[in-house]
Formats: C-alpha cells, structure tokens, sequence
C-alpha cells in the first residue's frame, strides 16, 4: 500500500503534509455506533431489541428497512417513531502521545408509516431514517491536534417509500426505493508556524462542506416453507452521493503563496450493497426465534477523492481506504408475557471492514460484540417501547499505519438507548 503524502508547490516540513493527509482521510465516515464501517444502528426500539434478528420477523413499520415483504403481516394502519441516544467514547494511546473524544452523545430519529392494501395482500409504507453517518469531536489539544481534524460528521437522511404483496399464504414480497441526502463536515487545525517558518504565526483552521443526493433501493422476499418456519432474504442497493460545497483556510500568513481563502470542495462516497439471510422460528403463540447473516460490500470503498479548486497544494487528490467486505452474524428473540408486555433480546458479531494500514481515528473501529434488550408496553392501540444496547468492541492496535502518527492503542465504547411509540389502527 502506498505511503500517503501531498506533493506539490512547497519545499516545507513533512510534517504538514502528512496532517494535510490526515484532513482527507476523516472525510471518510468514522461513527459506528453498533456497526461497522459507515451504517447506523438500526432505526426502531423494536429492531434494536432483536437486533440479531430481524429479516425474518419485523412486527412493526419499520420493516421498510429491515425486510419490506413483512409489511402485509402488520395488518392495520401503523405510525412507529424512535429516537436513539448514542453514546460514544474513543481513548488512544501511543507514540505520538494521547487523547480522547469529547461530545459523546448523538441522536438518531426514526419515522416509519404503513397501511394494507386489498384485503391485505398489498401494503404500503413510508420511512424516514438515518442509514449512516458519523460525528466525531476530539479534544483540541491532544495528540492529534495537527495530525487529524478535530471535529468530523456525516449526517444522512433517507427517504424509503415502499411497497409490498403478500402473493399467497407462503410468500411476501416488497421493493422499496431511496432518495438520501448527506452532509459532510470537517475541521482541521493547521500550523502555519511550522509551514510557513515562522514562529508568531497562529495555527490556522481548514474547513470543508458539501451535501449531495444519491439514490438506489432494497428488495425483501419472505418465505414460509412450512408451519412455524420462516426464510427472508434482503437485498439493499449501494447508493453513491457526489458532494459539493465549500474550503476555508483562516490565518493565512501575509504574502504566502497558498491561492484564496475560500474555495471549492468536492468528495464522493458509495455506501455498500448489503445482503442479508434470515431464519425465524415460532417455538409457540408467545416465543419467536431468529437468527441473520449479512453481507456487505465495502470493498468498493478503495479511495476518497478530494476536490479542492484552491489552494490544491492543501489536500491529497484522493486518499487510499482500500476496505474490506464484512459479515455480521445475530440471533435474537421475543417473548409476550401477556396481553401488555412482550420482551426482546438479541446478540450480534460485526467484523471491521477498516483495515489496519487505512485506519484513521475519524473511523475507530473494530471488531464488536453487541448484546441488546427491549421491554414493549401495549395499551389500546398504543405501544411504548425501551431498547438497550452494549457494544464491546475489540481493542485495536494499530503498528502499520500508512500514517504513522495514526499508529497505537485505540479503546473504544458505545452504548446505545432508543424509546419508541407505535399507534396503530
């Protein structure tokens, strides 16, 4: 793999480039609650609750993104909302020194809707989520203060209008489309004093923006071969977002040679296809059982590139990611106590897809173990539902680092709590 580096116009130190190529690598998104790479957890107390399981048995509207061909088992019309707390804490320690993230909790929204159709053969949904995203804040005087942006975050919101058919008492299928709009944001310190020789020189700041649309869609087949089984396969499409806005450099020294303060910004990213495999069993009229394995395609995140229209000598023309395709493997459950409360829990295994030479601190991750819980109270029409969860990520030890200053010991923590209400009717 090779070695990242700026080389342009300036005969300056190294050590300016090389935290001109730490800007560009934060610009790939680095907050993983639960899962790996770029996605969010999933949207809705009651996925949270089965997190583990959740393609073949989705009792709510949130099955838009789950698994569409579940809509026609709700049955009646269906308004779900959630929202998630996460809470998320990045300590490092190595030969550059040490530092750790501040501003630890985010919040992820969620609304879903869905009706039948025809007697219940057809049914309709809308969803409203945040399928991926990042938000990364560390501390201003740590040991990444030149080496890496301080503060980086993606925000994405996906619209997900869907349909599905129950075409007989065995098989459901569902196909949904996404419109996603994103955002991307980063700052970055610079030390002009070391770039520009000079000691009185203040630390400037880079600033980089741009949003952008990309579209794609997610496909959902349900199959129950015999009595109490049941088989979901789930196919969500990658989606690429072009990214236009605006680059800021403050403090410039007087007479530099660096072209405007102000410019253009450009990036792109493909988020993965992802597929997923579910099994579900009903033990009885209470108790369910399920188990997933999915599939995604990061290997197509190979590089990030970086458009900037001036000053170009700043930022890399792309950065190497070079990610790996993953897999996650879950089982989960639900019990319904009574007519008022049904409980759920689940445990998955998420493998990293960042390898060790392309690892950034914007992008802490590591191979996880998530365990989840939820609780659900129905009265009437209404439900009300708290979910858990724990991710216990591996520690990484990082010694090969195409940027050495990245290289060193990474603990990572997440905890994740998501209330819900459901009205149906």
């Amino acid at each position: 793999m090779k070695n990242i580096g700026i080389h342009g116009r300036w005969s300056r130190p190294a050590f300016s480039l090389s935290s001109l190529a730490a800007a560009g690598l934060t610009l790939a998104p680095q907050f993983q609650a639960q899962a790996e790479g770029l996605r969010n957890p999933p949207p809705g107390a009651y996925a949270l609750g089965r997190s583990g399981s959740r393609a073949a048995h989705v009792g709510d509207s949130s099955a838009i993104t789950h698994n569409p061909a579940n809509l026609p088992d709700i049955g009646a019309l269906d308004y779900s909302l959630s929202l998630m707390g996460v809470h998320i804490s990045v300590d490092y320690e190595g030969p550059s020194g040490s530092a750790g993230t501040v501003d630890p909790w985010k919040a992820l929204p969620a609304l879903y809707a869905s009706t039948p159709l025809k007697d219940g053969r057809f049914a309709v949904g809308l969803g409203l989520h945040s399928p991926y995203g990042l938000s990364n804040e560390w501390e201003q005087n740590g040991a990444f203060r030149y080496t890496a942006p301080w503060f980086t975050e993606l925000k994405t919101i996906n619209l997900n209008p869907t349909a599905a058919w129950k075409i007989n008492d065995q098989l459901s299928l569902g196909v949904g489309f996404d419109a996603m709009w994103s955002e991307l944001k980063l700052k970055q310190f610079y030390p002009w004093a070391l770039v520009a020789g000079d000691p009185s020189a203040p630390d400037g700041e880079m600033r980089a923006r741009g949003d952008g649309v990309g579209f794609g869609g997610n496909i959902g087949l349900t199959w129950q071969p015999a009595e109490r089984h049941r088989i979901a396969v789930a196919y969500r499409s990658q989606m690429t977002v072009d990214y236009d806005g605006s680059f800021e450099v403050s403090n410039i020294p007087t007479g530099f040679p660096v072209g405007q303060p102000e410019s253009s910004f450009g990036s792109s990213i493909t988020f993965p296809d992802i597929v997923t495999l579910g099994y579900g069993f009903q033990i009885n009229d209470r108790v369910r059982v399920g188990a997933d394995i999915e599939w995604l395609q990061f290997s197509n995140f190979e590089e990030l590139p970086i458009e900037v229209g001036a000053p170009p000598p700043l930022v890399p023309s792309s950065i190497n990611q070079d990610w790996d395709d993953t897999f996650t493997f879950g089982i989960g459950g639900d019990w319904q106590i009574n007519d008022c409360f049904t409980v759920r829990a689940s445990y998955q295994y998420y493998m990293t897809p960042v390898p060790d030479e392309t690892f950034s601190p914007t992008i802490p991750d590591s191979n996880q173990n998530v365990v989840t819980a939820s609780v659900a109270y129905k009265w009437g029409r209404s439900v009300l539902e708290l979910a858990y969860g724990l991710v216990l990520y591996d520690d990484r030890n990082i010694t090969n680092n195409q940027n050495p200053a990245f290289n060193g010991r990474y603990e990572l923590g997440v905890h994740l709590v998501t209330g819900g209400y459901r009205f149906t009717f």
